[in-house]
């Protein structure tokens, strides 16, 4: 069966919280069991310091240990008193408690009393018998600062009482009931987080597939700040883009229609008068329909070049120019246009030395010539155009200014889109066709530079370029 990203999400969360579970239910069996056979055996080592007395004792009284060597029941008489409620006989005695389920408690007992050695100060065996096989621990055997022997025995392997064992029993079934709940809480943690991840994520998947069959409308509604949420973000942002420029494509399509209609449509009118009669072919006749056909002219010119800006294959053939030279033949290029329109065209020369740039001079030239086209066209008559140049270290500035009308505010950067334009009309005579600026910013662009459109001080509009001096 082929599981889902909610599934093996779950599992991965529910085996991790199980794994977990069992591995601390493993590790506390594990110390409680160390825990009491250290506490067991640090109360042998207790009760040893009777015997540890007694036989002390017996030497002082004896002066060695000879005598208690020849006597084994002696020997297991002291050994008794480590537990005085058990009998002697208890240490050689067999039980039947536990028979069948392998050693009682009895068993372990009587195996760490047997375990019990009597050694010389050089730790040679007196009494017992030796555990080879197996660690053994030391309790000295002092008497007035001088030792006299040393007690051997075996640390005790399991917990022997019972109310030990009972005690142990109840902490682990207390911990297994609560290894239970937790692995039922984990069914539940699994199953809330499974979710909570995979689904933004097969959202984003449904989303996208409507995204590629072109509805861009979809939107994913994620609130969170992980790096989901921010996947959902940028998945909106992307539709939206996409949906922007696709309103975008439409109305560049109807606008190019819109543009290409109003001279079609008056060189069609004027052949079909042509070809009726009603208008006889004289120079007047002619000189519209050769406007009409420039100005078609002009603008599949201006789509190209838009075109090929846009892909980056506009060619640019940079070097080093002067920036101020080509300002001034442009403005004296102008000066008549402007005139005829009624405008006074002013510019500025810089402060200073000749200001130079790396860059294209045909496109630099053509970038401040639609500069000064913008501000002719759209400037009342009786204005004013100022172009000002100036430097500092490592830029040059261009401003083109003009007087009224000036520009909204909330206008002015969509002046840079193309075949955008501010009146209603779509009058070519009046507006153009509004890809002037649209090529002035990507001309800029591939200078390394910016442009923006500004307050101007004489009432209308400033457009400031500023390109790097080495915009290799």
């Amino acid at each position: 069966m082929r599981l889902n990203l909610s599934r093996k999400l779950w599992l991965a969360f529910f085996c991790t919280l199980a794994l977990c579970v069992l591995t601390m239910y493993l590790l506390l069996h594990n110390t409680l069991k160390r825990g009491f056979l250290d506490y067991t055996s640090q109360q042998a080592v207790q009760r040893l310091e009777i015997l540890q007395e007694a036989l002390i004792n017996v030497h002082r009284e004896d002066g060695s240990f000879t005598e208690l060597t020849r006597d084994p029941q002696r020997w297991l008489e002291l050994k008794s008193i480590i537990f005085p409620d058990r009998s002697p006989s208890a240490l050689t005695n067999g039980h039947t408690e536990g028979a069948g389920t392998g050693k009682s408690p009895r068993d372990y007992y009587r195996e760490f009393v047997t375990s019990i050695s009597l050694y010389d100060a050089d730790k040679n065996l007196l009494m017992g018998v030796p555990k080879a096989d197996q660690t053994i621990s030391w309790v000295p055997l002092i008497q007035e600062q001088a030792t006299i022997g040393y007690l051997g025995f075996v640390k005790p392997g399991i917990v022997v009482r019972e109310a030990d064992r009972r005690f142990m029993a109840h902490i682990l079934r207390v911990f297994g009931i609560i290894s239970v709940v937790i692995l039922v809480i984990s069914l539940g943690v699994a199953t809330f987080f499974a979710r909570r991840i995979s689904k933004p994520i097969v959202d984003l998947s449904e989303h996208t597939q409507a995204l590629a069959s072109g509805d861009y409308s979809r939107r994913i509604e994620n609130q969170s700040r992980d790096e989901i949420g921010r996947l959902c973000r940028h998945f909106n942002q992307l539709a939206q883009t996409l949906q922007a420029n696709e309103h975008s494509r439409a109305h560049w399509i109807a606008d190019i229609s819109h543009e290409m209609r109003t001279p079609v449509s008056v060189l069609q009118a004027q052949i079909e008068a042509l070809q009726d009669g009603v208008r006889p072919l004289d120079r007047e006749c002619l000189a519209l329909l050769h406007r009409k056909v420039s100005g078609l002219s002009a603008l599949v010119d201006d789509l190209f070049e838009l075109t090929l800006s846009d892909i980056g294959a506009l060619s640019y053939q940079k070097r080093e120019l002067s920036l101020t030279q080509l300002v001034s033949n442009c403005v004296e290029h102008y000066r008549d246009k402007a005139s005829a329109a009624g405008l006074a065209l002013a510019a500025t020369p810089p402060a200073g030395a000749s200001i130079s740039v790396y860059g294209d001079p045909k496109r630099l030239e053509q970038l401040v010539n639609n500069l000064l086209e913008n501000s002719v066209r759209y400037t009342n008559a009786g204005g004013r155009i100022e172009v000002q140049l100036e430097q500092d270290a490592n830029t040059a500035t261009l401003r083109v200014r003009d007087s009224a009308p000036s520009v909204a505010l909330q206008d002015r950067d969509k002046i840079f889109e193309r075949l955008h334009r501010l009146e209603a009309s779509r009058n070519r005579d009046t507006g153009g066709a509004g890809l002037g600026l649209a090529i002035c910013k990507n001309i800029v662009a591939a200078h390394q530079g910016q442009i923006r459109a500004e307050d101007s001080p004489l009432g209308g509009l400033t457009l400031r370029v500023q390109l790097p001096k080495d915009g290799r």
